[in-house]
This record gives structure tokens, sequence and C-alpha cells, in this order.
């Protein structure tokens, strides 16, 4: 409910009439805005966003508990907040085969400059695109695209560069990035910029995020716009018992077309001697793209100073299924 008064500035000693026209006015904007944006909110669907990169997991360990990656110290964290840049050590890397058709991957590196954490990373997607179909028809569904049968090579890339620095307790990080996509002979590539922060709240971390601003591409005449987002996502760990450990990530996110996506999960842990665990994920998601999956799940095991993660999320009403790999190494 939108409430519209008078001005602040208006004198209190205006006359009845004047006061009606400023409320006129007034309400008039409130219910352009206001009413039009019950029907979106109730009827959001996929846009034509792209790249198709942007819009897809970057770590097997985030897949497999919804993607819920807005918290995290592994070396890809940037992929989901340049804030985490300033608290994340070491590379991670992944690949993710989407039925017979598509396979996607991303790896990323951190260092540290004196006082500000920098990182570089790479993004990928490879696919056949089915025979006359325009850009736009291939954006919309998003993931299902990897899996249909095609015939034209398709393309999807991003490479990153970001930087944090953490400032009075608060860790903010930007990213910025070069995004293309390409389609038979036909390509078009933009910039894009992220924005994060993370913070201690209680017994886990705060993480905020803006991502992937900028201009949409064109091919052959059919414009996409970036998936553009605003995120939050809290995460916190605690042992459980000696040999047992639990940890617990949540995010909501906004997306361009008003579309509120949230997601969640949990990982448990056997940490049967110090320095190797053995941990199982579960997941869940709000669905966005077409057939997506609400449940995700996967495995991980950790020796040292590296962790091997595996993650499954089905695709296609289930008649396919996504499997992703990862290594991550601190």
């Amino acid at each position: 409910m939108i409430f519209v008064g008078e001005p602040r500035h208006a004198h209190r000693n205006a006359d009845r009439s004047t006061r009606r026209v400023w409320r006129s006015r007034l309400s008039a904007v409130a219910m352009a805005i206001a009413l039009p944006s019950a029907p979106t909110r109730a009827m959001a669907q996929p846009a034509n966003e792209g790249p198709l990169v942007l819009r897809l997991p970057s770590s097997a360990r985030f897949l497999a508990i919804g993607n819920a990656g807005l918290v995290s110290t592994d070396g890809d964290a940037m992929f989901y907040n340049p804030g985490m840049l300033a608290s994340s050590r070491g590379a991670a890397g992944s690949l993710q085969r989407y039925g017979s058709n598509g396979t996607a991957g991303a790896i990323a590196t951190t260092t540290t400059a004196g006082s500000m954490t920098i990182g570089v990373g790479a993004q990928f997607v490879r696919f056949n695109a089915p025979t006359n179909r325009p850009y736009s028809s291939l954006l919309k569904p998003g993931a299902t695209t990897l899996s249909e049968p095609g015939t034209v090579p398709a393309a999807s890339t991003a490479f990153t560069v970001g930087f944090a620095k953490t400032i009075k307790g608060f860790r903010l990080g930007a990213n910025a990035k070069y995004v293309e996509d390409r389609v038979g002979m036909s390509a078009d590539g933009t910039l894009a910029f992220d924005l994060g922060m993370n913070r201690a709240l209680g017994p886990g971390t705060l993480g905020l995020v803006v991502q992937n601003l900028g201009a949409g591409l064109r091919i052959e005449g059919n414009r996409g716009t970036l998936p553009r987002r605003i995120g939050a996502g809290w995460s916190a760990s605690r042992p459980i018992s000696e040999h047992w450990d639990l940890a617990g990530h949540t995010a909501l996110t906004l997306e361009g077309d008003l579309f509120v996506r949230p997601a969640g999960g949990g990982e448990l842990a056997y940490v049967p001697v110090e320095g190797v665990a053995l941990t199982v994920r579960q997941g869940f998601r709000r669905p966005r793209e077409k057939d997506e999956s609400f449940f995700t799940a996967g495995l991980g095991v950790t020796i040292d100073r590296i962790a091997l993660d595996y993650a499954f999320e089905p695709v296609r009403g289930g008649r396919d299924a996504g499997h992703r790999v990862g290594v991550r190494v601190r």
C-alpha cells in the first residue's frame, strides 16, 4: 500500500483547492507506479537475458546447495560476490555437462597485493544451438537450451577481474568483466560490473551484492538484457560433535524482471581426523529457468588443502541431468 500526502514544503496556509490539486497529481503518479507492478510480479517469466553464462552456476560446491553462494571463502567466490574476495584464498575450477549437448565451466584464482585482494576468473559455455532459432528464443529458456539438440555452434563467455579491500570491518569489492555470446557466425560483447559487500553478523556472515550492471547484447537484430540481480545472503557453520560439522547457507535475490528467488542449503561434514572431511550437501531454490529443478545435491571430499566436489541437478523435467565436478585448492 502506498500512502500519499502533501509535500513537506507546502505552506500551512495553502487553500483547500491547492491541496486537492497536489493530492490528485501525486495520487495519479502513485497509481501509475503501483498498479502495473502487481501483475508484473505475479506474471514474472524468464526474460531475454544474456549472456547465458551469467545465468548458470559457477561452482560445484554451491550448485549442490541451491547455488546460494553469496557468502564464501573459496577461490571462485568472486563469481557470486566480489566482496568475498577480501577473505577468499586459493583457486577453484569446475566443469559441468548438460545432457550430451552442452558443457559449462569456470576457473578463478586470488592473490593479495598489500591490503588489497585481486581475483581473476573465466566462465564459459559451449553448446550446439537449434537451427533457425533467433537469439532471443535461445535466451528465454536458459539452461534448458543446453540440452536441446542442435547443429549451430554457440558459445557464451565471461572474463572477470575483481578487487576487494576490508575497511572498518566491511569487506568491499567490485568486478569488471567482459561478456560475450556467439551463435554461428554472429557475436556481440559488452562490459558488465558487480559490486559486493560482506560483514560478520552474529554467528555467521552477511553478504550483499549487485550484479551484471551494464548494457545488453544484440545479435542478428535480437537484443538481450544483462541478467541484473540484487542479492542478500547469510552463512554460518559450527561443530555439532567431535567429528561432525554443520554449515547452512541462504540467499535471496531479486532479478531484473522482479522475479524473487529464495535459495539455500546445508553441508554436513564428517571429520575423522584433522585435515580430512567427507561432506554431504543438499540444496533448494525457486526454479527460474524452464524445467529447472527445485532440489540439488552433492558430495565433497577434502584432504588437507585440496577439496573435490560433485553436484547434481535434474534438467528438462528430470529427463536429463546436469553433473558438475570441481576442485578447490587453498
